[in-house]
């Protein structure tokens, strides 16, 4: 039997305040990862479209329809569609757009099922206690080992699912919420694939789980020969007098907090810091802090909710001797970014003296970060 998937993709996304199916979360819009799905699900041999088109329709998409002003309503236009086209019966998975979080191995194992059971709804049972409500008040406390939170695919089949429809259209009475609401208008048995939690409906922003970017950047700079006592070795914004040195450097010289800027840049894809910062340090801006405040600027032009989580900073110097500051250095960068020092690691090593770093000529410093957006 064939397996024909209809994708419906109609939704005015009212809620979300927005057309979430056309929001980039996964390096390409929703629409495009729930149909990157059902392409790679090799139990899938065919797609109906019903209502936004990618730019790039993959291979397995037979056509694409218009929606309805419901989803109900977009079903029947696919249904209707497969009445004229279909010459035998075939095996219906209809899913929605919105949910993009399904995996082709779990769709592969719900089919499976379904062709043992004929009707299949994919959902979990809520973890959460559920209560009956009433004019405002608690009128029952239910049972949530009872109370299956129905998602998409539902599958069945083309002639049960047209029979069913017909029926529905003898008396029209309450519009079906899903696969299963027309399937009951027959008696059918609705069987239910236990999926992962994960697969759940976009309806609001706030239903997509906080996503995460890496960054690393580096900076090394070496100690000038002589010393300007206007200008001692800063590291994270942390003046060392006491190490007798200054870099040879335009700015201050901060090795850490260029190399933070340079992950901070990285995490989003932007250019490095020599982007602006030597602009900004011709007109006079000297010190690495403002850099940093430039970098988190562009972060967040690109992600205005990027928000850094976690820093670690490795260096590789034998000047200055960092121990006994240790703490300091840390408060300070975690400060800069608004963390808890805890979520700044910061590391060091002479590295044996092997290199100029080890050797007291220079600072080398790396930092990785791992940011929210």
């Amino acid at each position: 039997m064939k397996h024909i998937a209809i994708l419906l993709a109609g939704g005015t996304s009212q809620r979300f305040g927005g057309d979430k199916l056309l929001t980039e979360k996964f390096g390409m819009p929703v629409l495009s990862r729930t149909l990157d799905t059902l392409e790679q699900c090799t139990d899938i041999d065919e797609i109906v479209l019903v209502g936004s088109t990618p730019n790039s329709p993959p291979s397995k998409v037979r056509t694409v329809l218009p929606a309805g002003e419901e989803r109900f309503f977009s079903l029947c236009n696919a249904l209707a569609y497969l009445r004229e086209q279909a010459k035998e019966n075939a095996r219906i998975i209809v899913h929605n757009a919105a949910n993009p979080f399904l995996t082709p191995e779990e769709l592969s194992k719900g089919i499976a099922l379904s062709k043992l059971k004929k009707n299949v709804i994919f959902g979990f049972f809520t973890p959460n206690s559920v209560k009956e409500v009433r004019n405002g008040k608690v009128n029952k406390n239910l049972v949530r080992e009872q109370i299956f939170e129905t998602q998409t695919p539902q599958i069945s089949d083309l002639h049960t699912l047209l029979k069913a429809l017909d029926t529905y259209r003898k008396n029209p009475v309450t519009i079906p919420r899903d696969e299963a609401e027309l399937l009951s208008l027959i008696g059918e048995e609705i069987f239910i694939f236990e999926c992962s939690p994960r697969n759940q409906k976009i309806t609001t922003p706030h239903d997509f789980p906080e996503n995460f970017r890496l960054g690393m950047g580096e900076d090394s700079h070496a100690f000038s020969a002589s010393l300007d006592l206007e200008n001692p070795v800063t590291l994270g914004g942390v003046s060392f007098p006491e190490c007798e040195k200054s870099f040879s450097a335009n700015s201050d010289g901060d090795v850490i907090l260029h190399a933070l800027c340079n992950a901070i840049l990285s995490s989003v894809g932007a250019r490095t810091l020599a982007s602006f910062a030597d602009e900004m340090c011709r007109q006079g801006d000297t010190d690495s802090q403002y850099y940093v405040q430039k970098a988190l600027s562009k972060a967040v032009e690109t992600h205005p909710r990027y928000e850094i989580q976690n820093v670690i900073v490795s260096l590789e110097c034998a000047l200055p001797v960092l121990s006994p500051r240790h703490e300091e250095v840390q408060r300070a960068v975690a400060k800069l970014l608004r963390l808890s020092p805890t979520h700044v690691g910061l590391t060091y090593t002479s590295g044996e003296a092997l290199t100029p770093f080890g050797k007291g000529e220079a600072v080398r410093c790396t930092v990785e970060i791992l940011a929210k957006i």
